[in-house]
């Protein structure tokens, strides 16, 4: 016990060694982003698997430049894009209905050009000049005073401004800065201080659109390693100036939430009353994306509310709405009031006319639905959050201490392997459950990965210690043992009654004849190597039939069959060991004559009965054995082929357990030492393979171990 317990200790430090190791090693490539594409695949599929359709802010309406829309604008205006007159009427529309934001995904920058306006009823045409277009629709902007305006920001190593644009490129920025925020230091898109704002390349909307505009955003999009977005920043931090998202800006307008406590641990606010927005790496905003995954991004005329996660009115229909006579009766069209309260985007999903990107639900999205997606999180809180820095680590050594109990502590190797992966669904079942009932994002890759390195590294290490160990024992006990009772031992170690069990067994009993003359004639050197031989070759055909070598006394063998072996006609098996033997005998005796050497012969006993087969003995001398009558039967039994000069007698019990398999010769009714009524008894001489097999009794009773 001692050996094992020092191989099992053995063991148990090696797997802890090897677990920490798997640990600290995850531990450091999680840090530098080794697992990150993984991670995101798992996140992806926990937004694909949670996303519901008509979850969408029902107050967000989309107006889109779709492909007809697209087609009709240059088959009536010749150009894309159309003259600003088409946005600026459709602001001086839609405000009439008042909406509580007009937010356009349009880039505005530089002058308009002139517009032919054509008059149907005096059949002329008008020329109107850029700058009175833009005029208008400054006005327009600023009648309004909810509209807010896109510009996008180039970080250098994209391109550099010509040295005589800087002074165009500095109002640029006093335009963004008359918009910006005071930065907080380490909070938001940062932009590195060494890099001189000049350096940035702009794309911002002409000076009077700009000043006439509610607000200015940013529309850049924030892509992951993989190009897909997940996230946006809510603000990008230039020198000492933050400059809002399209998003930010938008809800900023939309509640007239203030600036005083933007950032706060743990997160962002909009103001001082509202909830905490917690944030992901590089002050993300994690996206709750809507919608059906299977759908995508519907782009038809019609779009089923289901396949799209915010109302999409195709804008070809907003300009009919405003100019009827351009359109037929079958255009659908809306009233100013049917925007009251709305939160309209304007962009463009036409082929050609947007960047699309992926999403962890669709391929191709437009800009326009990054947008509305983070509108609507940020004026419901409802974004996706991420798990605390401390709390991966933790989970990390979690699983590798897993990894280490399911390997010690359950034993069977498919077990085992049932075990870890029943953990590995359960964890992935947890991370869902967090994931789309409280929006939590709760780290899978890496927590997984260690789970499976330390389980196949405990395995490593367990069949590096105990597993050797156990196949050395194994290997030393078969020399020993019969290979039935050590397999059967290992495999029952749960449920074997090694102190004492009652069961129907067949008994069998050899001895060679005269041995003890043969002891006086030969010499003891080669006797000995005689004795071997015989008793290698019977003991393997005794184990070859799966029979448990008991004990050897002297020159004689005590076996028996069916402990280990339920289901199995052990007297069957018997009778076929012990005629093998006697075939066996018979070449071992030609081998032994051809060598100069004493030939030899032996008388077998087979005896079936129920007997007690268990530990017999205490403290250092316990040995395990079989006991009872149907013992001491068999071997008077192997006596008897002396006086009948037979070599194989078995009892009544045995040639019923046999049935008509056994070709038997009648010897008569014996009354052995020890008995005081006759025992019929046979002798086996062959058996018919042809014949029916009863199979041989099996009803154990287990015995008390005290």
């Amino acid at each position: 016990m001692a050996y094992l317990d020092r191989t099992r200790r053995v063991f148990l430090r090696g797997a802890i060694l090897a677990a920490a190791g798997t640990a600290l090693l995850v531990i450091v490539l999680n840090q530098v982003g080794a697992f990150g594409w993984l991670e995101d695949d798992a996140y992806d599929a926990r937004m694909s698997l949670s996303a519901k359709p008509n979850t969408g802010d029902p107050d967000i309406v989309i107006l889109d430049v779709d492909d007809p829309s697209f087609d009709a604008f240059k088959q009536n205006f010749g150009r894309w894009p159309p003259s600003r007159i088409v946005w600026s009427e459709t602001v001086k529309y839609l405000s009439h209905g008042k909406p509580r934001a007009m937010v356009f995904d349009v880039m505005f920058s530089g002058p308009d050009s002139a517009f032919e306006k054509k008059d149907e009823n005096q059949h002329t045409t008008m020329t109107v000049s850029g700058e009175e277009v833009d005029r208008q629709f400054a006005e327009n902007m600023k009648a309004a005073g909810n509209v807010v305006i896109g510009f996008t920001i180039s970080a250098p190593g994209k391109g550099k401004n010509d040295s005589a644009d800087y002074t165009r490129v500095l109002k640029q920025w006093d335009l963004l800065d008359a918009d910006s925020l005071p930065a907080t230091e380490g909070r938001g898109l940062s932009i590195s201080a060494k890099d001189h704002p000049l350096d940035y390349l702009l794309n911002i909307p002409f000076e009077p659109l700009a000043s006439a505009a509610a607000g200015l955003g940013s529309t850049n999009a924030d892509l992951d390693d993989d190009g897909k977005i997940r996230h946006v920043h809510l603000e990008s931090v230039v020198g000492s100036h933050a400059y809002d998202s399209l998003s930010l800006r938008t809800v900023r307008l939309i509640e007239k939430h203030d600036d005083s406590t933007r950032w706060v641990a743990g997160g962002f606010k909009l103001n001082s009353n509202s909830p905490t927005i917690r944030l992901g790496a590089d002050d993300g905003l994690l996206l709750r994306w809507h919608g059906n995954r299977k759908a995508g991004i519907c782009l038809q005329e019609k779009c089923d509310p289901g396949k799209f996660p915010y109302e999409r009115i195709p804008y070809w229909n907003i300009v009919c709405s405003i100019s009827p006579s351009w359109c037929n009766d079958k255009v659908n069209k809306y009233a100013p009031e049917y925007f009251h309260d709305k939160i309209v985007i304007i962009g463009a999903s036409a082929v050609g006319s947007y960047e699309n990107h992926p999403t962890p639900l669709a391929d191709a999205v437009p800009g326009f639905v990054m947008h509305a997606t983070a509108i609507d999180n940020l004026l419901h809180a409802d974004t996706i959050r991420p798990a605390p820095s401390w709390l991966s680590p933790i989970l990390i050594m979690l699983m590798a201490a897993t990894g280490v109990v399911i390997l010690v502590f359950v034993r069977s190797t498919s077990a085992d392997v049932a075990v870890a992966l029943a953990v590995i669904a359960l964890y992935v079942a947890i991370s869902y459950i967090f994931f789309a009932h409280w929006n939590f994002w709760l780290p899978t890759a890496a927590p997984l990965i260690t789970l499976v390195i330390s389980y196949f590294s405990a395995g490593v290490v367990r069949f590096a210690t105990t597993g050797r160990e156990l196949r050395r024992t194994r290997g030393t006990l078969d020399r020993y043992i019969s290979p039935q009772l050590v397999g059967y031992v290992l495999n029952h170690l749960e449920e074997i009654n090694l102190a004492g069990e009652k069961r129907e067994l067949t008994i069998f009993f050899s001895d060679i004849r005269s041995f003890t003359t043969m002891t006086e004639k030969s010499d003891p050197t080669e006797l000995l190597v005689l004795l071997n031989e015989y008793l290698t070759a019977m003991t393997e055909i005794i184990f070859k039939h799966d029979g448990i070598v008991d004990k050897f006394i002297g020159d004689g063998i005590l076996a028996y069959w069916g402990a280990f072996t339920p289901g199995k006609n052990h007297a069957l098996l018997a009778a076929k060991a012990s005629l093998e033997m006697m075939r066996r005998l018979e070449e071992l005796n030609q081998k032994w004559k051809a060598e100069g050497r004493q030939p030899i012969s032996i008388g077998i006993g087979l005896n079936t009965g129920d007997v007690i087969f268990g530990n017999v003995g205490s403290g250092k001398k316990v040995e395990f054995t079989v006991i009872g009558d149907p013992v001491n039967l068999a071997s008077r039994l192997e006596g008897l082929n002396k006086e009948f000069g037979t070599n194989i007698i078995i009892s009544e019990q045995t040639r019923e357990r046999l049935g008509d398999a056994a070709i038997v010769r009648p010897l008569g009714g014996v009354k052995v030492k020890g008995k005081t009524v006759e025992t019929q008894v046979y002798e086996l001489q062959w058996l018919d393979a042809t014949a029916p097999q009863p199979l041989a009794k099996q009803d154990p009773v287990r015995l008390s171990s005290g």
